[in-house]
C-alpha cells in the first residue's frame, strides 16, 4: 500500500471550527453580525494594536494602498524585495502607483536594508509618496529597525507585510503587528497561513484616523444619513465617496475567532517541527536551512531551504519530481516578482542588482509544514532530501 501523500501545508481544523460554522449560520447574520468584532479583538490582542478584518490579504493592501494615496497629489511609489507575493504590487499597479523592487538578505530571504537604501537613495526625490512594504518571510520578522532608520531618512511609510507573520513577535516580546514606527501591518488568513478562515485579512494600525477610514471603505463608505434635504428621505445611509465590498463573512470570523484563540499552541507546534528539521538537515550537503537556526518569535508559517541544484546536477522541476516520485508535495514561495511579466518592466531606475535572491531561487523549495504534521512525517520528508542528495551522481562525484 503507497504512502499517503504529503502535502506542503494542510488547514488544521476540528469540532470546534465546526460547532462555530453551526452557531453562525442559525443566528442568521451571516454578514454585519457578533463574529467579525470578536475576531477583531483577537486579533487586536495578537497584534497589539487595533485591527480591521477584510475580505482578504489581497483586499486588505488595496485597501491599505488606497487609503495611503488618496489624499496625496503626485507620483506614488510602492517598494518591495522580489521575494513577495504579487498582491501588493499589483494592487500598487491597479491604484497607478510605480514598483520598485530591490534585493533580499542571502540568509533570511527577508528584504535586504542595503539594497533598499540603495534604490531609495536614487529615486526618493522623485515620489510624492512612498511606502516599503517589507515582508516578514516564512513569518521570520526583517530587520525593523534597519528599516525604520531608512524610511525616516528618505521620508518613507513602513507598512508591514505580515501575510505569514500573524501570531509572531519581532523580538519574542513584542507582536507583529505593533511596531512603533510602522503605518500599518497587513495579514493574510488564507488557509495555508498560521491562522486559516479560508480566505481574509486585515489590517492592524495604532492610526485611529487610518482604521476609520479601512472600515468605511470596506462597506462602501456607507455612513447613516444626517437630516434630509429632499422630498424622497429620509434615508437610513448616505455615500460620500466610492467604496467596495471588502468584508469579511461571519462564516470566516467563526473560524478566525477559534484559530486565533489558539495561535500561540499552533506557532509553538510549528516551532518544535521547525527545530526538528533544523536539527535533522544540519551538515547535510548540498541544501541549506532558510534561516540557518530556528528564530525566537517566529510564526513558522514555512520551511524554506536552498538547494545547491549546480552542485546536485539537476534543475529544480526535477528536484519537485523526486519528491513527487515519494508522494510528497513541496512548494515555492515566491516565483520572484522580477521574472514575472507583469512587473518585470520596472526598468533599472526602480531595481536594484537580485544578487541574493537570484543565486537562491534556482533552489529555493518550501518543504512540508503545518500544524498536526507528525514526527514521522517530518522523517519522511528529510529522507526524502537525504535520498535525493545521496542519490545524485553529479553530487557524488564532487564529494
Amino acid at each position: 500500500m503507497p504512502e499517503p501523500e504529503l502535502p506542503y501545508a494542510r488547514p488544521h481544523w476540528d469540532a470546534e471550527e465546526a460547532a462555530a460554522l453551526m452557531t453562525t449560520l442559525e443566528s442568521g447574520f451571516w454578514t454585519n453580525g457578533a463574529q467579525v468584532p470578536r475576531f477583531e479583538e483577537e486579533l487586536r490582542r495578537l497584534t497589539g494594536a487595533p485591527t480591521v478584518t477584510l475580505s482578504s490579504g489581497t483586499g486588505a493592501v488595496h485597501a491599505l494602498l488606497h487609503a495611503l494615496g488618496r489624499t496625496v497629489s503626485g507620483p506614488k511609489l510602492l517598494v518591495t524585495p522580489t521575494l513577495n507575493f504579487a498582491a501588493a504590487p499589483a494592487s500598487a499597479r491597479l491604484l497607478g502607483w510605480d514598483v520598485g523592487l530591490c534585493d533580499v538578505s542571502a540568509d533570511d530571504l527577508t528584504v535586504c536594508p542595503a539594497s533598499l537604501g540603495e534604490l531609495l537613495d536614487r529615486v526618493h526625490r522623485d515620489y510624492a509618496r512612498i511606502v516599503v512594504v517589507p515582508v516578514h518571510y516564512a513569518g521570520h520578522s526583517a530587520d525593523m529597525a534597519a528599516l525604520t532608520a531608512l524610511c525616516e531618512r528618505y521620508g518613507a511609510d513602513l507598512v508591514e507585510d505580515a501575510c505569514h507573520a500573524a501570531g509572531a513577535t519581532y523580538d519574542g516580546t513584542r507582536p507583529v503587528g505593533s511596531w512603533p514606527a510602522s503605518r500599518a501591518a497587513y495579514f493574510s488568513f488564507h488557509p495555508a497561513k498560521p491562522i486559516a478562515t479560508g480566505e481574509g485579512g486585515a489590517v492592524s494600525t495604532a492610526d485611529p484616523e487610518l482604521l476609520r477610514e479601512l472600515r468605511a471603505l470596506r462597506n462602501h463608505n456607507m455612513e447613516p444619513a444626517g437630516p434630509h434635504t429632499d422630498d424622497h428621505g429620509p434615508w437610513p445611509y448616505t455615500i460620500q465617496a466610492p467604496g467596495l465590498n471588502l468584508r469579511l463573512s461571519e462564516f470566516h470570523a467563526a473560524v478566525g475567532v477559534v484559530q486565533a484563540g489558539r495561535a500561540e499552541e499552533s506557532r509553538r507546534e510549528r516551532a518544535r517541527l521547525a527545530a526538528r528539521y533544523h536539527a535533522l538537515l544540519d551538515g547535510l550537503p548540498f541544501v541549506r536551512a532558510v534561516p540557518g537556526e530556528r528564530r525566537t518569535g517566529s510564526a513558522h508559517h514555512l520551511f524554506p531551504v536552498v538547494f545547491d541544484v549546480e552542485g546536485l546536477g539537476m534543475a529544480k522541476k526535477d528536484l519537485l519530481a523526486r519528491f513527487l516520485d515519494r508522494r510528497i508535495r513541496c512548494q515555492v514561495h515566491y516565483t520572484p516578482l522580477h521574472r514575472l511579466p507583469a512587473f518585470a518592466d520596472a526598468g533599472p531606475r526602480l531595481t536594484t542588482p537580485f544578487t541574493a535572491m537570484d543565486a537562491a531561487f534556482p533552489g529555493l523549495v518550501s518543504l512540508p509544514l503545518w500544524r498536526g504534521m507528525t514526527d514521522e512525517d517530518c522523517d519522511r520528508v528529510v529522507d526524502a532530501v537525504t535520498a535525493i542528495v545521496h542519490g545524485s551522481t553529479h553530487a557524488r562525484g564532487r564529494a
